[in-house]
């Protein structure tokens, strides 16, 4: 007898499904221990994409344990209980497959895409560096290194680290401000056996997807994953987080060693995905700055070639977001690239978009949902981000109709609520450059922070 309860998708789609027949609805299955198991069995191919999601991120910690999820995430492939390193990776690549893992604001994830038959040796595989990690003391001093380097690599990169510092602006006094690699003095005062009692109690089995889509048999699959993770315990705890307060505006400068360039990134609060007005604000950043056909693109590089790099971007969570432009000038350049990106936003909400921009929008919104779902790992990966915002339910197909409902009216009040919000700015420029524009009010040189939600971790 199999020991997992099913669960069961209990929606009505069938317009959508016409529409487009790669909407198939995922199963879903509970491990009596809690985890939750989702995938789609995909005969036509010959391949199976993986992944175990931990529902626990940065945002989770405390600010002495902040960087310990992604230091976690690192050392779980220092070897296991039963596998050392080297066969860890072995396992998959020496048979054709690739292992990875990365860590976000909001969750971690253990992955692997194989061949089909090699569905129990990856199972076991990422059962094992979820389950079973050693975290030796040798390990650690050796990864550590391997950390600070990562974090080095990300302060040199502007564009990197001055998203992850307007966040931190943004989300001042809430968790979400906290660098997911954490900072250089927490990460030196990590033991080993602060990452033993840290995994213990956040790697429990409540808090775990199993999302997987390519060619498997679904009861071998249950039958492999009851057998390799019926061992993981049930947190005793209701996982909770806590809402952050609306963001507050910040104008900083930072001066320091970035060649003849400066950078700009102009950062406000948006609706997470708990809130329904996030497809319109969706719909804000793609006429705004989404492509060569944007707004942004166009009067800020076309017309007078200002930049050469100028889009704009989103960091969606479970409760909030942030919605961000990012233009890339010369200094000589800068302060009118400045002033027009402004103009440009300010023209935008006062008129709000054209009936051919909203069209447009609505394309491509929907195409990055459809486009996904035809690559067996972003297919895994939606299902388990629906499973773990969204419960038994899944939201791909929903939010296809909820795009094509927004009217035009509804992106203008988006529009109105970034300006509302107050825009944060940093900017960040040569330390030779004066006279740009702005004040300095805060340099941050020295300090290692990393956007690691953007960065998957080399194994």
């Amino acid at each position: 007898m199999q020991k997992y309860h099913r669960t069961r998708k209990r929606t009505s789609q069938s317009l959508l499904k016409q529409s487009y027949p790669s909407l198939s609805e995922p199963f879903r299955e509970k491990l009596t221990n809690g985890v939750t198991v989702i995938g789609e069995s995909i005969p036509s191919v010959e391949s199976i994409a993986v992944g175990v999601w931990v529902n626990f991120g940065s945002r989770d910690e405390k600010k002495d344990e902040n960087g310990l999820t992604h230091l976690i995430e690192h050392m779980v492939f220092k070897g296991t209980e039963h596998f050392t390193a080297e066969e860890l990776v072995g396992t998959i690549e020496g048979r054709g497959g690739y292992i990875n893992a990365f860590t976000t604001k909001e969750y971690s994830c253990y992955y692997a895409k194989v061949f089909r038959d090699e569905l129990e040796s990856t199972i076991r595989v990422l059962s094992d560096l979820v389950i079973f990690p050693l975290f030796r003391k040798s390990d650690l001093q050796n990864e550590r290194k391997v950390v600070l380097t990562e974090m080095q690599e990300v302060y040199d990169d502007p564009e990197d680290w001055g998203m992850d510092f307007i966040e931190e602006k943004i989300f001042q006094d809430n968790p979400l401000s906290m660098p997911i690699i954490g900072k250089a003095s927490t990460l030196r005062s990590f033991e080993a056996e602060d990452l033993r009692k840290f995994h213990r109690k956040k790697f429990t089995a409540d808090r775990m997807v199993i999302s997987i889509a390519g060619n498997f048999e679904r009861s071998a699959l249950m039958d492999l994953t009851h057998k390799y993770f019926s061992p993981l315990p049930k947190s005793s705890r209701i996982f909770i987080r806590n809402k952050p307060l609306s963001g507050r505006s910040h104008n900083c400068t930072v001066r320091r060693d970035v060649g003849k360039q400066g950078h700009l990134i102009l950062g406000a609060v948006a609706p997470g995905l708990d809130d329904t007005r996030r497809y319109a604000a969706s719909m804000v950043g793609v006429i705004l700055g989404e492509g060569s056909s944007s707004r942004l693109y166009k009067s800020v590089r076309e017309k007078d070639g200002l930049a050469y790099s100028i889009y704009s971007y989103g960091s969606t969570y479970a409760d909030t977001g942030v919605m961000g432009i990012y233009a890339c000038t010369s200094i000589g350049d800068f302060a009118r690239a400045e002033g027009r990106i402004h103009e440009t936003i300010a023209e935008f909400v006062k008129n709000g978009p054209t009936t051919a921009e909203v069209r447009s929008a609505k394309a491509q919104l929907k195409a990055g949902i459809i486009f996904s779902l035809e690559n067996l790992w972003d297919r895994a990966s939606l299902f388990a981000r629906d499973e773990l915002y969204y419960g038994a339910k899944t939201k791909f197909s929903e939010s296809l109709d909820s795009i094509e409902r927004v009217t035009e009216a509804e992106i203008s009040e988006a529009a109105n609520s970034l300006q509302r919000a107050n825009l944060t700015s940093v900017k960040i420029l040569p330390n030779s450059a004066r006279g740009i524009t702005g004040r300095k009010k805060n340099s941050m040189s020295g300090r290692q922070t990393i956007k690691a939600a953007r960065r998957s971790r080399s194994v």
